[in-house]
C-alpha cells in the first residue's frame, strides 16, 4: 500500500476536521451541503474524512479568503484548477508519447 492509499484511509471525524482545518462544524458542513464532499453516514456524528480532505478543504478556504469568494464560488475554482491540472497531464502524456 502506497504512503497516499495510507493517507487517504485516516478516518477524520467531523471534529477531527474542524480542529485541524480550523473551520467551525458549521462551516464544514456549509461545504458538505454546496457538493463539495460525499460523506458516509446518515447524520453529522457518523461522517468520516480522510487527510485528503483536510487538504483539498485548506485549498477551497484559502481560495475562499484569497479570492473573497463564497463556498460555492471557492469549490468551482478549486474544481476548475484540478481539471486544468488533469489537463495538461493528458497533455504531457499525448505529447511524450508522440516524441
Amino acid at each position: 500500500m502506497s504512503e497516499t492509499d495510507r493517507d487517504s484511509e485516516v478516518d477524520l471525524t467531523l471534529a477531527d476536521l474542524s480542529k485541524s482545518s480550523g473551520l467551525s462544524v458549521v462551516q464544514i458542513t456549509e461545504y458538505v451541503q454546496e457538493g463539495f464532499f460525499e460523506v458516509c453516514g446518515d447524520d453529522e456524528q457518523h461522517w468520516r474524512f480522510s487527510e485528503m480532505h483536510l487538504i483539498h478543504f485548506q485549498k477551497v478556504v484559502r481560495l475562499e479568503q484569497d479570492l473573497r469568494l463564497n463556498p460555492a464560488g471557492a469549490i468551482l475554482v478549486f474544481e476548475l484548477m484540478n481539471e486544468v491540472e488533469a489537463l495538461k497531464r493528458q497533455l504531457r502524456l499525448v505529447s511524450d508519447q508522440n516524441s
